[in-house]
């Protein structure tokens, strides 16, 4: 996010107001319902899984959530930001590493755009609208650990009760999603980004990583698309879903 649209944006939330930008699209409906699903979930620890510069631990902010972010991101690039962003927060810590199905290290690829980097390999067999800049530049080995093994250290550390689990990790979710294990029950709730047209070989469908999500034990609540602006062509959605018992 351009320094410009921080400071419009601060400007609209001191005032009480949505300013959208010039050509209609904008996150304000996405924003508000998250805003009101962590707050009915009393949510006190967000799991950033995928934090690349801390995009979405701003867009918490904005939505209102002022409790605990732990960000994850294994790109050293994006991370310098990430680790400066959250530092001026104070109630956000970061990781540099991966989180996945085991613990561990493995091969990343550095997309020439690095919101697109990613354990998995780029295709534009389903589309290629993006592949300019979904190529790989270069591949870096990055550290990955499972939730479950870093569940009970960091409920130590942070004292959090109620976490809720986000991830974007560019076709990677249901390794992050398997790696929690039993623990996943832990999570009041969580949001994935899911593909309806897949970017990378061997990424989930949209109806594995429905079928994944609901299989453990989540309800889901929502779903708003990633590129609002894409009416016939959209390419992915964020999905949010709440613990089964906390279902409505």
């Amino acid at each position: 996010m351009s320094l410009q649209r921080k400071i419009v944006d601060a400007v609209g939330d001191r005032l009480g107001l949505e300013i959208f930008r010039s050509d209609g699209t904008g996150d304000w409906i996405e924003k508000r319902f998250v805003g009101q699903l962590l707050s009915a979930l009393e949510v006190d620890c967000v799991f950033d899984v995928g934090a690349n510069r801390g995009q979405h631990g701003e867009f918490l902010r904005r939505a209102g959530y002022r409790g605990l972010i732990l960000s994850f991101e294994p790109g050293i690039t994006p991370y310098k930001e990430l680790e400066a962003t959250a530092r001026r927060d104070g109630n956000w810590h970061t990781f540099n590493m991966a989180l996945g199905q085991v613990d561990g290290t493995l091969p990343m690829n550095v997309m020439k755009i690095d919101v697109f980097s990613s354990f998995r390999t780029p295709s534009a067999e389903e589309d290629a609208s993006l592949s300019d800049d979904n190529q790989v530049e270069r591949v870096v080995e990055v550290p990955v650990a499972r939730i479950d093994g870093l569940f009970n250290e960091l409920t130590t550390q942070y004292g959090f009760a109620r976490p809720f689990l986000k991830m974007d990790t560019q076709g990677y979710d249901l390794e992050v999603l398997r790696g929690a294990g039993a623990g996943i029950a832990k999570f009041v709730g969580l949001s994935s980004e899911i593909a309806i047209r897949r970017l990378y070989k061997d990424s989930p469908s949209m109806l594995d990583s429905i079928a994944a999500i609901l299989d453990a034990g989540f309800s889901f609540v929502n779903l708003v698309p990633v590129h609002p602006d894409r009416v016939l062509n959209p390419l992915e959605l964020n999905s949010y879903a709440v613990r089964d018992d906390l279902a409505r």
